[in-house]
């Protein structure tokens, strides 16, 4: 952009406009980074997920072999628990680990 031949007035004006579109630019990329902090801690939750989930699949044996009983499938009171993470990611059950 040319500012040659501009007065002080108009000069003034579009050093405002100028700092009003850095500031909304920086408020962008305030808004960018706390969204991006929150997806990788969003990601790390679903990575312990997955983790816990394959080991505990791992342990799991004849797994496919046969089809489910009804008694397999009822709920088990013991079992796993169902967690609300956050509105992203949703709910996940968490897989009953034995310590």
């Amino acid at each position: 952009a040319s500012f040659e031949g501009l007065s002080r007035e108009e000069l003034m004006q579009k050093v405002v406009e100028l700092q009003q579109g850095l500031s909304e630019l920086s408020l962008k990329v305030d808004s960018v980074k706390g969204e991006n902090t929150q997806l990788r801690e969003e990601n790390g939750v679903l990575k312990d997920y997955l983790n816990n989930l394959m080991a505990k699949v791992g342990k799991m044996s004849n797994l496919g072999t046969t089809a489910p009983s009804r008694v397999m499938i009822q709920h088990n009171p013991d079992g796993a628990q169902s967690v609300r993470v956050n509105d992203h990611i949703g709910e996940l059950t968490a897989p009953a680990m034995d310590d």
